[in-house]
């Protein structure tokens, strides 16, 4: 009797100890598919989001749809008459790699309501100069000596030399109705207020233009606010610069850290 009961004892015994090293293996052993999902979890969790800096398009800033002319940084090299093209209809020219760009942007201008009238296109140096001593000349009539006179001239027209409109890749542009309805100011920042600005502003980058003196970027591209006056730079670069809200010098300062 009693080796009966020892046997049933030591039965009892054996069950627990089974029953103990199965809880303990299950603690241990990872489940298959768990893992997997932890791995992929861990994976996806440290992979980086992809930076700006990543998405920048392939191009140097020596690109001729890049060069950069303002008021820190004078044209070095004027373009070449035969680089010129007329703007069909008009006596404006700009750089030939340009034209059909403009042409279709004012085509889609045209569809959306917004007939376009291009108030300045390439503009030589020689004549930046005319245009800049006429403007100081006429504040100087209004009673400013020179200096003031040049200042004054400085805050809507850059120096021969230094503007944009000499590379050929840049235009004045605004709508018909806005011309007609101010035909004594028509560069004016409340043009920005119109559909027709707004439009452009959206669109522009569709066919490789930018806004190039975007409010709020003054201290960047030291141009007071102009809603009139787009600048080449081609689609890919106008749409990450749109995308990113970059003026073409914060572009170009991108490209070079690259």
């Amino acid at each position: 009797m009693k080796r009966h009961l020892k046997i049933i004892l030591l039965g009892i015994v054996g069950i627990g100890l089974i029953v103990s090293i199965n809880r303990f293996v299950t603690k241990k052993v990872a489940d298959p598919d768990k893992q997997e999902v932890v791995a992929e979890k861990t994976a996806t969790d440290s992979e980086e989001k992809p930076k700006a800096q990543d998405e920048l398009p392939d191009v140097s800033s020596k690109d001729w749809s890049l060069v950069l002319v303002g008021p820190d940084n004078p044209l070095e090299k004027e373009i070449s008459s035969d680089q010129l093209s007329y703007i069909p209809n008009t006596n404006m020219q700009l750089d030939k790699r340009v034209v059909e760009p403009y042409e279709q942007l004012s085509e889609a201008a045209q569809k959306a309501g917004y007939p376009l009238v291009i108030i300045s296109a390439y503009r030589s140096v020689n004549y930046q100069e005319q245009v800049f001593d006429g403007r100081v000349a006429q504040y100087e009539n209004q009673g400013m000596d020179e200096k003031q006179a040049k200042k004054k001239t400085k805050e809507t027209s850059t120096e021969p030399g230094h503007s944009e409109h000499h590379t050929g890749l840049a235009l004045d542009i605004v709508d018909e109705n806005w011309q007609q309805s101010n035909p004594q100011n028509v560069l004016e920042a409340d043009f920005g207020k119109e559909d027709s600005a707004k439009w452009l502003a959206e669109h522009a980058s569709d066919y490789g233009f930018i806004l190039r003196y975007p409010k709020g970027k003054e201290e960047n591209t030291k141009i007071n606010y102009e809603p009139w006056h787009f600048r080449y730079v081609g689609k890919e670069n106008a749409k990450y610069m749109e995308k990113h809200e970059l003026t073409l010098e914060e572009f170009l300062d991108q490209l070079n850290e690259k």
